[in-house]
């Protein structure tokens, strides 16, 4: 059998989409809840599902992480109830909510930076990443690169 990130990152949106079906409620068209709060609940129980493992994801190809992406817009477009012509790019602004692929990276280098200043020994005895060193497959710290 074949790893793939395509299984993967279905089961992740399946997630995401079957929490999202749960707070409709709490999160929906006529929910009396504020923008604060919605936008709280998406960043504390529907992101972290769809960010991990996330900066081993730097060797997905970008059609898995817009897929995710879809997902996300998705659910600032139904927080905050904007007609359908609004750009889903004015929606992030306005929310302050990075692209899934920006907020990967961000993961990713702090991952990474932690990761080479460990004391562990362990962890110091892993060959250092050269990204210049041609691959036939991309690596996850291609993400950020």
């Amino acid at each position: 059998m074949r790893l793939t990130y395509k299984t993967h990152v279905a089961e992740v949106k399946n997630k995401v989409t079957a929490v999202n079906k749960k707070l409709y409620y709490v999160t929906g068209k006529n929910s009396k809840l504020s923008l604060r709060n919605k936008l709280l609940l998406y960043k504390t129980l529907m992101r972290p599902i769809m960010s991990y493992v996330s900066p081993v994801w730097g060797a997905a190809a970008k059609t898995h992480i817009n897929k995710l992406e879809t997902s996300q817009n998705k659910i600032a477009r139904q927080i905050t109830q904007v007609p359908w012509f609004v750009r889903n790019k004015r929606i992030r602004k306005e929310l302050k909510l990075t692209s899934k692929l920006e907020f990967f990276r961000k993961l990713a280098l702090k991952l990474f930076n932690t990761i080479d200043n460990s004391s562990n020994p362990a962890i110091a005895e892993i060959p250092n990443y050269d990204p210049a060193e041609p691959k036939k497959k991309r690596r996850p710290r291609t993400l950020i690169n």
